[in-house]
């Protein structure tokens, strides 16, 4: 299949914020979760007064949940719980593909949801993302092309919170405005857009647990030459893909507080991978990584304010799954390799 050019180098042309609830009429009328404990009194005994409570309160939380798509945070931000996602398939390739697993140096890092306790992935219209909750951005998104049925959706939508984690387990706008730094896409917008969900698919990107900060110097040339080539291929041959793309993080990122108008700054990460992975004529599963540096695009932008930062050169790089897997303690399974030595690409 055509992916094998992707090997090549010529696609390179160079406070915890939580959810504002508000009671229902039929709340209002009663007056308060108090007064319906209340009315119980003398009926019931202590201890059922305070089951009563919790199964109040949770039916109410989980009613205002359900309904918060569409609503707005305490801060002004949309919020979107996305309900009836099915996310990324892993069988979607022919070939079982699992989520990639959180080594131990990162898996405490994770961020669980607080509607379904124990869960951590993030599930979208085809496609998945599993969240850093210490950096506050994605560990990695993972997203079904399937270019046979790809629809070229006009850009649109609203960026988001995700009321599914926690408010400061991700960035808001505070880190994206006024800057040189992009909204950078993880899931590309028009990778999810195929199929009879294309359109809610499209919607589904501008979340910003979607979103990284990635300076537009590379989000709107190396990076985009990339997702070009990806997605070119796919819908040009009418195949399937799978894409893994993240940040790639370090304890000596450097600290961005976005000249003051952040509460709690944030590491910019200075590298990102894209893994792409598809089936061949065998069915086994083949691979093709690459990571892309920012770093010299970021020292040279003087409006950042950074400091203890130390610049590196700014390089495309075609790297094995295992050097992958060793800078980020992510374990992608057995994806079929075609990389054995790293090579830059020019």
């Amino acid at each position: 299949m055509g992916i094998n050019s992707i090997s090549g180098s010529s696609f390179v042309n160079t406070s915890r914020g939580e959810v504002s609830i508000q009671p229902s009429q039929d709340q209002r009328e009663r007056g308060s979760i108090d007064s319906f404990v209340r009315e119980q009194q003398g009926q019931v005994s202590p201890e059922q007064n305070f089951a009563n409570a919790g199964k109040a309160y949770q039916n109410m939380h989980a009613q205002n949940m359900a309904n918060v798509q569409g609503t707005m945070g305490i801060q002004g931000e949309a919020v979107n719980m996305y309900p009836n996602r099915a996310g990324y398939d892993e069988n979607f390739l022919g070939t079982k593909l699992p989520l990639p697993t959180l080594g131990d140096s990162i898996k405490d890092q994770v961020a669980m949801r607080t509607d379904k306790p124990g869960e951590y992935e993030l599930p979208y219209t085809n496609f998945s993302i599993v969240m850093n909750g210490e950096r506050k951005q994605c560990f990695y998104t993972i997203c079904n092309i399937d270019g046979s049925q790809s629809q070229n959706i006009k850009r649109s939508g609203e960026w988001e919170i995700d009321g599914r984690i926690p408010r400061d387990c991700q960035l808001g706008n505070e880190a994206y405005r006024n800057n040189d730094i992009d909204k950078g896409h993880m899931v590309r917008r028009l990778d999810p857009c195929w199929g009879k969900d294309a359109k809610r698919a499209n919607n589904d990107t501008f979340s910003y647990c979607n979103a990284t900060l990635q300076h537009g110097g590379l989000n709107q040339k190396e990076w985009l030459e990339l997702e070009n080539h990806v997605i070119d291929t796919a819908t040009g041959e009418g195949s399937k893909m799978t894409v893994i793309t993240g940040p790639i993080f370090r304890e000596d990122d450097p600290w961005f507080d976005n000249n003051g108008k952040m509460k709690e700054p944030a590491q910019i990460p200075m590298s990102f991978f894209k893994t792409v992975v598809w089936a061949g004529d065998d069915g086994n599963l083949k691979s093709a990584s690459f990571v892309l540096s920012q770093e010299d695009i970021i020292n040279g932008d003087g409006q950042l304010h950074l400091k203890e930062f130390t610049p590196g050169r700014f390089d495309v790089y075609q790297v094995p799954q295992k050097q992958l897997e060793e800078m980020t303690d992510l374990h992608f399974g057995n994806i079929g390799d075609i990389t054995e030595q790293p090579k830059r690409l020019t």
